[in-house]
């Protein structure tokens, strides 16, 4: 994680990775939001922040730093160079041997969403040396000259071939280690993976994000505040997530995923009925009784302020407004989320692949699934077919949605 910019475009007096980000007296530092978003992917396992190259920079990042839960992953920080490939070789040089594959990342893209490190780590694991995330070009690019005092338009790039290139940049250890040494001594390359093409590599592109921005002038920083002044509102305001699908769409997969990335209480209605069978009573009044519990304990969940992923089918037209009076009367953000899965076959194979996993839990048939009513649910914020969606990419559209 390259953080040893001194940020004179900012304009902040002091480098750019030590500039707190939002309103609040209690903002933390830019490093600090770049750490936290990289930490919650799950496919760290070192990590080597290069602070500025100044006697200072080192202590000033580890300070700032030291209060950031980094869990199982180990976290160095190191002095930078006098350019950025002489920081990123500085990381490098502190990375254990052993570590296969490589991002490099910018601190200024501190809003980096976690997904975009998984899509490129996938990447390179599928077997593609050298990863870039970028977005399609949506101004006209135009290629100049300089003439006298103006500049001479030379020609007009089609702008769908473009891509505005972000990080984290993902590369084998070996493609990268051989990009920096053929660039010995050179410090115009502004990318890592400008310096693998330069090498005679070849790099390929994956889905970046608009939250990588990177945060270099005063008017960027300011969009960053309000991010993080959007979430400081929302973290005020618990979030009450309702998931309604059938039986095998992948609903207790993704609340997982959702509640590890969030903190919120997975509240899964099979987990509930098979609690109150095993306290007594009787199955066939299962329905209306499980649900009553669940949305019960969903209440206390968010009276102390702790948000709720609610994971059951919740087919019924009535059940469906009881989530939604229960949001109003919490004072609870509501995001209401239809999952489907389109393909038959995918929807089939999950369901008759699936392994119980709680005691005297009966799964459903595919035939039994198929015969069960379902409607769309009218109003929903959003609907995510399964069976192509990446668990992340929903989590991710379920956590903007909260916000």
């Amino acid at each position: 994680m390259v953080a040893a910019g001194q940020g004179a475009r900012l304009g902040a007096g002091r480098p750019k990775a030590l500039v707190p980000v939002g309103s609040r007296p209690d903002s933390r530092p830019l490093v600090c939001r770049a750490l936290e978003g990289a930490l919650r992917t799950s496919v760290l396992r070192h990590l080597v922040v290069v602070a500025p190259p100044d006697g200072d920079g080192v202590a000033q990042v580890r300070s700032v730093l030291q209060d950031v839960p980094t869990g199982d992953v180990t976290v160095d920080v190191v002095a930078g160079g006098e350019d950025r490939v002489a920081s990123v070789r500085a990381g490098l040089g502190a990375l254990p041997g052993d570590v296969g594959i490589v991002l490099v990342h910018d601190a200024a893209r501190a809003f980096t969403p976690p997904e975009v490190f998984d899509r490129v780590v996938h990447a390179v694991r599928a077997g593609h040396a050298a990863v870039v995330p970028a977005l399609p070009v949506t101004d006209t690019v135009k290629a100049v000259r300089a003439h006298g005092d103006v500049e001479l338009v030379t020609g007009t790039p089609d702008r769908a071939g473009l891509r505005a290139v972000q990080t984290p940049q993902g590369f084998l250890r070996e493609t990268l280690d051989r990009a920096h040494a053929h660039a010995a001594g050179e410090g115009r390359h502004t990318d890592d993976a400008g310096m693998v093409e330069a090498a005679g590599g070849h790099v390929v592109v994956v889905p970046g994000h608009a939250r990588a921005m990177k945060v270099t002038t005063p008017e960027d920083l300011a969009v960053a505040a309000a991010w993080v002044d959007d979430e400081g509102e929302a973290s005020r305001e618990p979030c009450l997530v309702v998931l309604s699908g059938l039986p095998g769409v992948g609903k207790t997969t993704l609340a997982r995923e959702l509640c590890r990335r969030t903190g919120a209480a997975h509240l899964r209605v099979d987990t509930v009925e098979q609690s109150l069978v095993r306290g007594g009573l009787p199955e066939e009044e299962l329905g209306a009784q499980g649900y009553a519990a669940t949305l019960a304990l969903a209440a206390d969940q968010l009276r102390v302020g702790l948000g709720v992923v609610a994971d059951l089918v919740n087919a019924a037209p009535q059940a469906r407004a009881a989530w939604e009076t229960l949001a109003k009367e919490a004072g609870s953000r509501l995001v209401r989320v239809e999952l489907v899965c389109a393909d038959q076959g995918v929807h089939r194979s999950r369901v008759e692949g699936r392994a119980g996993e709680i005691e005297g839990h009966r799964l459903p048939t595919w035939e039994q699934v198929q015969e069960r009513e379902w409607e769309p649910w009218p109003g929903a914020e959003l609907r995510i077919d399964a069976g192509v969606t990446p668990v992340a990419d929903a989590v991710a559209a379920i956590e903007e949605a909260c916000r």
